[in-house]
Order: structure tokens, then C-alpha cells, then sequence
């Protein structure tokens, strides 16, 4: 695939939370400032929902229904995963042993599985719930699409990681695996009864590059996919080569990235990395964040909408349950949600979270960028070079660029931009790229004579024609 896109209080919890079926491919450790945003309550102004519940929905799906091929079945609980149907815009959480069809978008993680109809595949969303992933993971979706001849079971694998497990009673079980947006195919063949491996794929902009709203060239993320035998042997065939790989300790993990044009390289390992194993339910942070994902997965049960679910939980008390929210609204794409969960809340860490959220949510295919510009021209009402300005700095500057003062004298002139938005991306650099800086305190909801203050302060600090220094005690 050389071109490919890249436990607690009690015995009861512990199998609660082992065997519970979660919800969305969750989740990545990200590196967090407490300085980042401050209280940053009118980012942006509200207008619509995205998320709407459509009026006799499951009844219009079941004929859609009707027409479509079956081709999974659901083994989470109910509410643990997340359907997109095909032709559909609302999304619904599925029931356990439903059927899944062709061209249904799923969304899951944690450990729900799915399997096709024959029994002889099984697929399990995985997330990274632990932050231990070398891709910083944040949801796990993948289409399904109707069985080609001589495959068991055939997905494309948007984003995140899954599992393949091949759960025959003998013989070989092959998957097709379709990745960057059909322009790659692969095949993994599973040799073994109870041969697993598992898939790692994640799409982003890389340092330097910028938004071009005009640019006639359809221009791709940088792609990484990471391969591992987690047991038995297995094949990954692609391009006309065939790569056997066998589970530590074996050649058993391939790893590639789009932008270096290179094979696929193939490392041998003694023991399995630790981000492949299952999380561990002692930490706090896992329990904390499985215990948010029961929540959602309660309130589906007692089925209460998907946007009442969010909102809840992203103004909710808890870390866990506002990481979760965001996170879930992006991965189900309601911008009209995520920005008026940003522009109404106290909670520093939306705002950080939400920022590296959107910056992956632009990264996930070609086109994202785009989308969110023209969103933010329509229902924010930005001017098309605010907009873009907003989009550019969801990028990362290059380390040409850091070296340049005028990287920073943009940045500072852009915190006394007439959007709050930009002023507020403008601040999140600032605080990353001139350490020295944190202690300046600029709200970009503040009256305009405090943002002046604090601009006067980044002037002092970093001078016209001055790189600041970036390092700190």
C-alpha cells in the first residue's frame, strides 16, 4: 500500500468495563497548555444544528432498507455503534445483532465489534483511549461495502484503527481493505483460525503546508497507515506485492507514509507495542473516559437524540464527558453543534480540545478543508479572506517558517482581528511558538482596550523583525 493514507472499585465495574460496547473511536492524547485559550465563551455566534432528528426517519430507512444488501451484523450492545445509512443524514445508534449494509457509514471504538454475515470475519473498532498510540487516533470509522468474489468481507477503512480477526473454523479468511478514498486497494489475508491483525490509518496536514481556497488542484493530507500481526501469520498483498508478516516475535508490522513515496517498511518486533494491547482499566484516565462512554451509551438505551446526548455532556462537570462530547460531535461532522458548544463554554479545555479536534477534522480526506471554509463563510459569516485566514491557521507552520519574524508579527497582528476566532487561533500559536509569552493573558472576547493591552505586551516581547526564543525554564 505504498500510496496508502496514510479497572477499579469492584469486580463488577472491571467486567462492566471490559466487556461494555463503547462508542466512538476516541481518542488521543493530545498535548494540552493551560494557557492555550482563555475564557473564550463567543468564538462564534450560534445559528443552526447540523444534527436534526428527521421526521419518520426509521420508517423511510427500513424501506431504504429493502433495497440494500446486508452484509454485518452488529455484536456491540445496543448503542455502542453509530450508523450513517446510505442516503441518510442523521445518524443512529444501531442494536445488537442488527444487520449492517453495504455503503453504511459506522463509527464506533473501544472495542465493539462487528462481523459479516457468514461468521467468518470479525472487525473491531479500536480507538486510543489510552493515548499510547504512535498515530494520535481521535474517532474509528469504516464503510462497508458490498462482499467482492473470492473475499470474505470488504470495508473501507476511513480513519482510526480496527482489528481483523479471522474466525473460521479452518482455513484462510480474506478481507479487502480499501483506503484513501478509493484510490487504494489492498488485500490482508488472515492464514489462520484466529490470525488478528491490526490497522492504524490517520490523515493530516503536515508542517508548512497552507490552505489555498482557489486552488483548482484537489490537494491531499499526508496519509499514515500502520499494520501489526497481533496473532498467527497473516498477508498484506498490494500493487502486485505481497508482504508475509507473523506475529511477534516476527516481521510484524508494516509502516507507511504518502508523503515520502517509499515501500512500506517492514519491522520486526520481540513483543507487541503496548498501544496494541488492550487499556489498562486501572488508569484514571481510561476509567474515567470508558465511564463517559457508558453514559452515551446509557442515554441511547433510553433514547434520548444524539444532540440533547452531546450538548449535555460537553457543558457537563466532568473532563472525561466534555473530551468525549467534542470529540463525538467532529467525528459525526455537526459543526453547527461544535461551535456553539465553543462559543458557550467556561471550560478552557473545549476550547483546546476542540482546536486539535477540527485540525484532524480538516486533515481526514481532501475536501475538509474546503468544507469548513465555506461553513464558516456561510453560517459564521466570515469574509472569504477571514475565512480562509481561520482555516490556514488550523495548519502548522513549517520550520522555515519559525524562523521567520514575520511568521509571529502575522500572528500578532491577527489578535486584533475583527473575528474572535482568529484572534483566539492566533493566541493558541502564539502561547505554543513563544513560550515566554504564556503569562500574557489575552482573552479574545475581551473589550477591545484589554486586547490592545495584551497586544502591546507580544510587541514588547517579540519586536518587529525578532524570531522569539522558544525555549523556556
Amino acid at each position: 500500500m505504498n500510496s496508502c493514507r496514510s479497572g477499579f472499585i469492584g469486580k463488577a465495574l472491571i467486567v462492566r468495563l471490559l466487556f461494555v460496547a463503547a462508542l466512538v473511536g476516541l481518542i488521543t492524547v493530545c498535548v494540552s497548555s493551560d494557557h492555550a485559550f482563555a475564557d473564550f465563551k463567543q468564538l462564534f455566534k450560534k445559528k443552526r444544528i447540523v444534527y436534526e432528528e428527521a421526521k419518520d426517519d426509521a420508517k423511510e430507512e427500513a424501506k431504504e432498507n429493502a433495497k440494500r444488501i446486508p452484509v454485518a451484523r452488529c455484536l456491540g450492545k445496543d448503542g455502542s455503534v453509530l450508523i450513517l445509512a446510505k442516503g441518510s443524514s442523521t445518524w443512529r445508534p444501531a442494536k445488537q445483532e442488527e444487520e449492517l449494509f453495504a455503503g453504511d457509514l459506522i463509527l464506533s471504538g473501544a472495542g465493539v465489534s462487528i462481523e459479516n454475515l457468514e461468521k467468518t470475519v470479525k472487525l473491531t473498532f479500536r480507538g486510543d483511549i489510552a493515548g499510547t498510540s504512535p498515530l494520535p487516533i481521535r474517532e474509528t470509522a469504516i464503510r462497508l461495502l458490498p462482499k467482492k468474489e473470492g473475499v470474505d468481507f470488504s470495508v473501507d477503512f476511513d480513519r482510526g484503527r480496527i482489528e481483523l480477526t479471522n474466525t473460521k473454523e479452518k482455513g484462510s479468511a480474506k478481507c479487502s481493505v480499501t483506503l484513501f478514498d478509493d484510490e487504494d486497494h489492498g488485500q490482508v489475508k488472515l492464514n489462520e483460525p484466529g490470525s488478528t491483525c491490526a490497522m492504524e490509518e490517520l490523515g493530516r496536514w503536515p508542517k508548512g503546508s497552507h490552505f489555498k481556497p482557489s486552488s483548482k488542484e484537489l490537494i491531499h493530507p499526508v496519509y499514515d497507515l500502520i499494520y501489526v500481526a497481533l496473532k498467527g501469520t497473516s498477508e498484506v498483498s498490494d500493487h502486485g506485492i505481497t508482504h508475509f508478516m507473523s506475529a511477534p516475535p516476527g516481521p510484524a508490522m508494516l509502516s507507511w507514509n504518502s508523503a515520502d513515496g517509499l515501500p512500506p517498511i517492514k519491522t520486526k518486533l520481540e513483543k507487541l507495542p503496548e498501544w496494541t494491547l488492550p487499556p489498562d482499566l486501572f488508569n484514571p484516565i481510561v476509567r474515567d473516559r470508558m465511564g463517559a462512554v457508558l453514559k452515551i451509551r446509557d442515554q441511547f438505551i433510553a433514547k434520548k437524540p444524539l444532540l440533547e446526548i452531546l450538548s449535555s455532556m460537553a457543558a457537563s462537570e466532568s473532563e472525561s464527558d466534555r473530551f468525549i462530547a467534542i470529540n463525538l460531535i467532529l467525528a459525526t461532522d455537526q459543526l453547527d453543534l461544535f461551535f456553539k458548544v465553543l462559543s458557550t463554554t467556561k471550560y478552557k479545555d473545549i476550547i483546546e480540545n476542540g482546536i486539535i479536534g477540527l485540525r484532524h477534522w480538516i486533515g481526514r480526506k481532501p475536501g475538509q478543508d474546503l468544507k469548513l471554509y465555506e461553513y464558516i463563510i456561510d453560517a459564521r459569516h466570515y469574509s472569504k479572506k477571514q475565512a480562509e485566514i481561520f482555516v490556514d491557521l488550523l495548519h502548522s507552520f513549517g520550520d522555515d517558517e519559525l524562523k521567520e519574524p514575520e511568521t509571529y508579527e502575522a500572528l500578532i497582528d491577527y489578535l486584533g482581528s475583527d473575528k474572535a476566532g482568529i484572534r483566539g487561533l492566533a493566541n493558541w500559536h502564539l502561547h505554543r511558538l513563544a513560550p515566554k509569552g504564556r503569562d500574557i493573558k489575552f482573552d479574545p472576547i475581551a473589550p477591545e482596550a484589554e486586547r490592545k493591552e495584551a497586544i502591546a505586551k507580544w510587541k514588547k516581547l517579540v519586536p518587529k523583525g525578532t524570531v522569539p526564543s522558544r525555549s523556556i525554564n
